[in-house]
């Protein structure tokens, strides 16, 4: 019988360690003992991040790793998760641990992403058959971590939230892999010899900057006039400010008149 505790990266564990009795350092987990919690020891071992990706468009067909406009889209059936060369030593020390454990608390970040990182690596384990606790914990300090792991929670309440993270991964990988072969396939075509790089946030994010440069450097300063009101109160006298600049005086006048309010206008 041993607990596994899989953290999102190296210093997110060792800050659950110091929140034992007992922590000792190994070569990429860290054993704990502590009996409020565990019976015997318990092994706390992390990812780097996203230790399991999604593979590359070669790995389904010798024909993908080629640009070629007429091989897209690019739609595998099932998609593939792989960890990178640098990445697989880290991978097979939580694998042999996960394999061998009889109980996984899963202590990546509390979100959707950090769900998504955690299982992602249980699932290419192969120890998604395995019983999950949920750790929940915004404070990486002792005593609140010592609280959240006195009170885990159901790791069956929180697959939805694996499942949108995925979702939401996939379609990225769909829309980078298929859009920026398409745009530079197209552009390359027209003269432009560049690879280009489209993401469902990185693009239209790109565009706003864009847009945001464009109103900067064709910006024309104009007069404009704002209104203030002293307004005389028991403690004295407060400025009031109108909330909407104006941009001629007579429309300064015209509201000025239409809330029967006498006039003093000054250019600055």
């Amino acid at each position: 019988m041993s607990t596994v505790i899989l953290a999102e990266k190296p210093n997110q564990a060792n800050d659950y360690a110091a929140a034992f009795k007992k922590a000792t350092k190994k070569s990429g987990y860290i054993e704990v003992e502590d009996s409020q919690f565990f019976d015997g020891k318990a092994f706390i071992t992390w990812g780097y991040g996203h230790l399991v990706e999604l593979a590359e468009p070669k790995a389904y067909k010798d024909e993908w790793a080629k640009w070629d406009l007429k091989e897209l889209p690019i739609f595998p059936g099932k998609f593939k998760f792989q960890v990178s060369e640098d990445k697989k030593k880290q991978f097979n020390v939580v694998k042999k641990l996960l394999k061998e454990s009889s109980e996984i608390i899963i202590a990546t970040d509390p979100d959707r992403e950090g769900e998504n990182i955690a299982r992602s690596i249980i699932a290419l384990a192969g120890a998604d058959n395995k019983p999950t606790k949920r750790l929940w914990a915004n404070s990486l300090l002792p005593e609140p971590l010592r609280k959240a792991f006195a009170n885990l929670k159901d790791g069956k309440n929180y697959v939805n939230m694996y499942v949108e993270a995925q979702t939401r991964q996939i379609s990225d990988w769909l829309i980078g892999m298929n859009l920026s072969r398409l745009y530079t396939l197209l552009l390359q075509g027209q003269g432009v010899h560049e690879a280009f790089s489209i993401g469902r946030v990185q693009t239209p994010t790109l565009y706003l900057i864009y847009q945001r440069k464009q109103e900067i450097e064709n910006f024309v300063p104009k007069p404009f006039f704002e209104m203030f009101a002293n307004l005389e109160t028991e403690n004295g006298t407060l400025i009031v400010k109108h909330k909407k600049r104006l941009d001629t005086p007579q429309q300064v006048k015209e509201l000025l008149a239409k809330h029967r309010i006498s006039e003093e206008i000054q250019a600055e």
